[in-house]
């Protein structure tokens, strides 16, 4: 026989599921014409369908080797790559056959797949709308879309891909589970979790609708999203965003068990760790290995308030004997140069040689910290004496009475922040920012409060136009010690879940912080006060997208507030 007509053996063979036969006939075909690139080909499919995976994947690059342009070997090697979950090795192969036999809807849903999975949505969105162009009745790629939109925070147009997917596969369990997470992005969470379950009960045993549920179930602060995490992980133990979601429910809840948990967000991709070379890995210090007289490096990886939150472990590490570098947001080293004993340096400059390193939000880990041993000596940050201080003008058109003069004999100074940073290039993060942040003409409520208003809001939502009357000195604010020095002459800060009321607290300021519905773990589900702060009060939404009542009870609350003596003294 040829080593065409053992080829065609082969895949006769293979049609009929007889992949043993069908591998002996393509080694055959290639002990004939070793360089039969198609045999090579069709001899990993077989390989691949038998479970031999690595052995697939090297028949596939011989035929590749030997035909660099047969396009089908591209293809079939990138489904190998996908379902390894080498995502970007998939997109490369998949771009090659597509380069060289053009656009394939197929091929196109399944390398929008694996963009997903990179995190190139966007990239993702347009490979799935190209192949619903071909076939438009394509629906594992209306699913993309509809899953692409739900990660770009899209969810009004991802229900509606959502259910183009139903109308066209009504009872496909990975289609309930897309529109289920699309009507929990809509806040629709005892929808979306009916969906998970719908989906669960034809899949018992898929990770992503496990893990669909338990979000839908934490969003209702059910703790049977506990058991739904534990599920996913049971089925997909490397399922990192199930170990970090499930850690945050736990810290939400006041078990602080999930401080473990927590380091899966290095690989879930939600903490962006600075690597310090090779040797950090042997450096890293998660507590039990003693730092009496050792240098420990203590580095910022997530936002500014979480710097301002966990800089306080810093001097835990003192008393317990390590020389402690700190390295942080550039805005924040001066405020933190104020800690005795600690050197700081901003982010991006050279690092000093160390013994061990830690990142500021492994510490509470590494402290093995519960809720009642939670560090909190109010005040841990300071504020200083500022010449330029006595600059600020009390009220608009009166230039001569200075800020610390309380111009209006009885009314409290109460600084206002009302929006975050809304962070566009990262969709997950500009979503939460729009479920926190506010327009400024939404605290209009307080325009009759008996008090001094002082605008601590920077950024493009600082100029907004004001309801009421306050005063404005963020042009003077260049950094958090400058912020800082404002901060601790005023008798209370209002404001949204930010940096400044974090820096507020940790000055040991009344803070009210208004909270959405939805709100950070680190405030907990029902309570209105938080260890980590004893001077901080939290006023929640009580209903998703609800500011109106939140500002309602704020402005009540004025009525009553009496100004702690002494302020500006207490925190210089």
């Amino acid at each position: 026989m040829t080593a065409l007509s053992e080829n065609r053996e082969g895949v006769h063979l293979a049609s009929l599921g007889q992949h043993e036969a069908a591998l002996a006939a393509y080694d055959r075909a290639l002990a004939l014409a070793p360089d039969f690139a198609e045999a090579w080909s069709n001899r990993g499919n077989s390989l691949f369908l038998s479970g031999q995976i690595d052995a697939a994947l090297q028949s596939h690059a011989a035929a590749l080797a030997i035909a660099p342009s047969y396009g089908a070997a591209w293809f079939n090697r990138a489904h190998i790559l996908l379902l390894r979950e080498s995502w970007a090795e998939a997109v490369a192969h998949y771009d090659a056959g597509l380069a060289l036999l053009g656009d394939q809807p197929a091929q196109l849903t399944n390398r929008g797949n694996a963009l997903l999975r990179l995190g190139q949505t966007e990239a993702a969105l347009a490979s799935f709308q190209r192949a619903t162009a071909l076939m438009p009745d394509l629906v594992e790629a209306h699913n993309g879309i509809a899953a692409a939109l739900v990660e770009l925070g899209h969810f009004t147009a991802a229900l509606a891909a959502a259910d183009i997917v139903m109308a066209l596969r009504p009872d496909w369990a990975e289609g309930l589970g897309t529109r289920g997470a699309a009507l929990s992005g809509l806040g629709r969470f005892t929808e979306g979790l009916a969906c998970q379950d719908r989906a669960l009960a034809m899949q018992p045993d898929n990770p992503v609708l496990h893990f669909n549920r338990a979000v839908a179930l934490q969003d209702l602060r059910d703790i049977r999203g506990l058991e739904a995490y534990d599920r996913a992980i049971a089925l997909r133990p490397e399922h990192a965003d199930a170990h970090w979601n499930r850690a945050l429910f736990q810290l939400a809840l006041g078990d602080f068990m999930g401080w473990a948990g927590h380091e899966w967000g290095w690989a879930a991709g939600h903490r962006g760790l600075r690597r310090f070379g090779p040797p950090a890995r042997d450096t890293l210090w998660l507590g039990g290995e003693p730092i009496q007289g050792r240098r420990l490096l203590l580095h910022a990886e997530q936002g500014m308030g979480d710097t301002l939150q966990f800089i306080r472990y810093a001097l835990l590490a003192q008393a317990a004997g390590a020389e402690v570098v700190v390295e942080v947001q550039p805005p924040l080293v001066r405020l933190l140069q104020r800690l005795p004993g600690l050197t700081v340096i901003a982010q991006g400059a050279d690092v000093p040689a160390f013994d061990l390193h830690c990142p500021l939000m492994s510490l509470p880990l590494a402290f093995a910290t519960q809720p009642e041993t939670i560090p909190a000596p109010i005040p841990y940050l300071r504020a200083a004496p500022s010449e330029w201080r006595a600059k600020w003008r009390a009220e608009p058109g009166e230039p001569h009475r200075p800020l610390v003069g309380r111009p209006l004999v009885g009314r409290p100074l109460v600084g206002l922040v009302w929006a975050g940073a809304p962070r566009p290039e990262q969709p997950a993060a500009h979503r939460t920012d729009q479920r926190r942040s506010l327009h400024v003409t939404q605290l209009a409520p307080l325009a009759g409060a008996h008090a001094s208003f002082v605008s601590l809001q920077k950024g493009e939502a600082g100029q907004q136009a004001k309801p009421f009357a306050m005063r404005d000195p963020t042009a003077e604010l260049h950094d958090f010690a400058d912020t800082a020095d404002l901060v601790a002459e005023l008798d209370l800060v209002i404001s949204v879940d930010t940096s400044v009321a974090h820096l507020a607290a940790a000055l040991g300021r009344p803070v009210w912080l208004l909270s959405r519905h939805d709100a950070c773990w680190r405030w907990g589900f029902e309570r209105t006060d938080t260890p980590w702060y004893p001077t901080m009060r939290l006023f929640r939404q009580p209903k998703r997208g609800d500011w109106g009542s939140v500002l309602a009870d704020v402005a009540e609350a004025l009525t009553l507030f009496s100004p702690t003596p002494s302020a500006s003294a207490a925190n210089r």
